[in-house]
C-alpha cells in the first residue's frame, strides 16, 4: 500500500523550537511503522518561507530575506536530522517547483471561475498574518470580557492588529461551503480527533464567507500569476506544499487528495502555557537532543504528550519518565538479561523448554503487545502504542523477579527451569526491539545487534513478529549501557 505523510511546514521567522520537534517525531514514528509495515512510504516536511513576517524579520537583523530563510530553514533541516526525522523530501517554499506549482493552482482558480477581484477593509494581525471578525478579538488579558482590542495569539503586542484597506482576488470559498460540510460529516475520520471535526463542523455552520487569496504590493512572495503588483498570500501558497511536495504541478501522476487531517495537541509548558514563540515559552530541540539523546527524547515525547491533546512538560517531567521507563526499565531489562546468558550460558540462546506459568505470562503479554501496539499506532495513539511495548519490559522485568535465574542456577537440577526463563526474557527483548523502531531508530537496531538478529530497519515484519524465533545455541554479546540514569532527577 502507498502511504503519503505530511507535518505542517515550519515558519522560519525564528529558530525551532521543541514543539516543532513533537510533531516531526510524531510523523517519523507514523511513516516508520508503517515502513516497517510493509508499505511505500512518502514523508514530507519543510519550511514555510514566503511570509511578510520573515521579510520583517530580515530587516530587524539587518540581513537580506533570503539569507534569513536560508539561515533557519537550515536549522529546522539540522534539527530534522539530529532527532533522525527520516524524511523523504524537505520543502522550502522557495523551491522553484513548488512556486510554479502555487501559481498552476492558482491558474486553476481563475479558470474554473474561483477568483475575483475585490476590495476589502478588515482587521489583520501582522504577527499571524490573518485576518479576523473583530468577534474574535480579546482583551489585553486573552478575555473576551473586554474591548476587542488585540489578536487572541499574540495579546501582549498591543500592535499586531491593523486596520487593513486594500484591492485583493478573493477565493470563492462560500461556493464550496455545503461539500465541505459534506466531506466533514460523512467523513468522521477526515478530521480527527473529534473535537477538533465538531469544532470544523461549527465554523461551517456559521456560514463561510470569500477569503482573500492575493496581497498587495509586497516584496516577497510568490507572484501572482498574471496579475502584476499581487503576491499569493502566504496563507494559501504554504497550504498547497502538500501537493506540490508530491508533484502537483509537474509530476500529477504522484497526486493523490489527502485521507485524514490530524490536529495534535500542544506541549504546555507545565506551569507557564503553551510552548511557542508567540508566547515566549521555547525549548531548544537542539539543546534537548543534546541532552536527553535524541532516540530517548522521540520517546519521552510522545509517552508523556499523547497527541489528541495538550499536555504539560517540563524537565524534570521528562527526567522522571527517562528513569523510570528507560533507565530502570528498558536498559535494565536489556542489561540484566543478556549478563546472566552470558554468565551462565556463555553468552549462548539457550532452549526455550517446556516453560512454566511466567514464561506463559510473558509470551501472552508480548503477543498482546504486537496486536495492540499496532491498534494504536495507526490512529497515531502513541502514546498507547508505546504503553503496549512497555508493558512487555515491565512483565519481562517481573518474570526475572519470578523466576530468580541467578538462585536457580545455583542448582544443577534445575537447568531447564534457568534456560526457560532465560530464552522467555531474551525472546521479549527481541521483540522490544522491532516494536521500539518507529520511535527510537537508534537504540532499537543496538539492542537487535545485541542479540545477533537482523536489524529493525531492514527485516521483514511478518517474518519477526512472533514469539519464539531466537535460535538456541546463537551466539549474542554484552548488552552496552543504554540509558545511564539520571541522577539529578528528585525520584524514578
Amino acid at each position: 500500500m502507498k502511504f503519503y505523510v505530511t507535518t505542517a511546514i515550519a515558519y522560519v521567522n525564528d529558530r525551532p523550537g521543541l514543539h516543532h520537534g513533537y510533531e516531526f517525531a510524531g510523523a517519523d514514528a507514523l511513516a516508520r511503522f508503517h515502513r516497517q509495515r510493509g508499505d511505500e512510504v512518502f514523508f514530507l516536511t519543510g519550511t514555510d518561507e514566503n511570509a511578510t513576517r520573515n521579510e520583517q524579520a530580515a530587516k530587524e537583523q539587518g540581513i537580506a530575506t533570503r539569507q534569513l530563510v536560508d539561515k533557519y530553514a537550515a536549522e529546522f533541516r539540522q534539527m530534522a536530522d539530529l532527532w533522525n526525522i527520516s524524511y523523504d523530501r524537505f520543502i522550502r517554499t522557495v523551491d522553484p517547483d513548488h512556486v510554479a506549482g502555487v501559481q498552476e493552482f492558482v491558474r486553476r482558480w481563475i479558470a474554473n471561475d474561483d477568483v475575483y477581484l475585490s476590495k476589502y477593509e478588515g482587521l489583520y494581525c501582522s504577527r499571524c498574518e490573518a485576518f479576523y471578525e473583530e468577534s474574535e478579538l480579546v482583551d489585553e488579558h486573552g478575555s473576551r470580557d473586554g474591548p476587542h482590542v488585540r489578536c487572541p495569539i499574540h495579546t501582549s503586542n498591543p500592535d499586531a492588529i491593523q486596520r487593513l484597506n486594500e484591492e485583493n482576488y478573493f477565493f470563492r470559498l462560500s461556493k464550496y461551503e455545503q461539500k465541505l460540510k459534506d466531506l466533514y460529516r460523512d467523513n468522521p475520520d477526515f478530521c480527527v480527533p473529534e473535537i477538533r471535526r465538531n469544532e470544523v463542523l461549527g465554523w461551517l455552520d456559521r456560514g463561510l464567507r470569500d477569503v482573500s487569496v492575493s496581497r498587495r504590493n509586497l516584496t516577497w512572495g510568490i507572484p501572482f500569476p498574471d496579475k502584476p503588483g499581487h503576491t499569493v498570500y502566504v496563507w494559501f501558497d504554504a497550504l498547497i506544499n502538500y501537493v506540490t511536495g508530491i508533484g502537483f504541478g509537474t509530476d500529477e501522476k504522484k497526486f493523490k487528495l489527502p485521507r485524514q487531517v490530524y490536529a495534535h495537541g500542544f506541549l504546555e509548558y507545565a506551569g507557564q502555557g503553551r510552548l511557542s514563540r508567540s508566547s515566549g515559552n521555547m525549548i531548544d530541540p537542539i539543546a534537548a537532543a543534546n541532552e536527553w539523546g535524541s532516540d530517548a527524547l522521540r520517546y519521552l515525547l510522545l509517552r508523556e504528550a499523547p497527541f489528541a491533546k495538550d499536555s504539560p512538560i517540563s524537565p524534570e517531567i521528562l527526567d522522571l519518565r527517562f528513569n523510570a521507563d528507560l533507565a530502570n526499565g528498558l536498559g535494565n531489562l536489556v542489561s540484566r538479561a543478556t549478563k546472566m546468558v552470558e554468565l551462565y550460558r556463555d553468552g549462548r540462546v539457550p532452549s526455550p523448554g517446556k516453560g512454566g506459568p511466567s514464561e506463559k505470562a510473558l509470551r501472552e503479554t508480548a503477543e498482546r503487545a504486537l496486536a495492540t501496539h499496532d491498534e494504536s499506532a495507526a490512529k497515531l495513539d502513541f502514546a498507547d502504542a508505546l504503553a503496549a511495548i512497555f508493558s512487555v519490559v515491565e512483565e519481562a522485568n517481573r518474570h526475572f523477579q519470578r523466576t530468580q535465574p541467578w538462585q536457580a542456577v545455583k542448582d544443577t537440577a534445575r537447568r531447564g527451569e534457568v534456560d526457560a526463563s532465560l530464552y522467555a526474557g531474551l525472546e521479549a527483548v527481541r521483540i522490544v526491539a522491532y516494536l521500539l523502531y518507529p520511535y527510537m531508530p537508534t537504540i532499537s537496531p543496538r539492542i537487535a545487534d545485541v542479540l545477533d538478529v537482523e536489524s529493525p530497519a531492514t527485516a521483514e515484519w511478518e517474518a519477526v513478529a512472533r514469539w519464539g524465533l531466537l535460535r538456541p545455541g546463537e551466539q549474542i554479546h554484552s548488552a552496552p549501557s543504554l540509558f545511564p540514569r539520571l541522577e539529578r532527577a528528585k525520584t524514578a
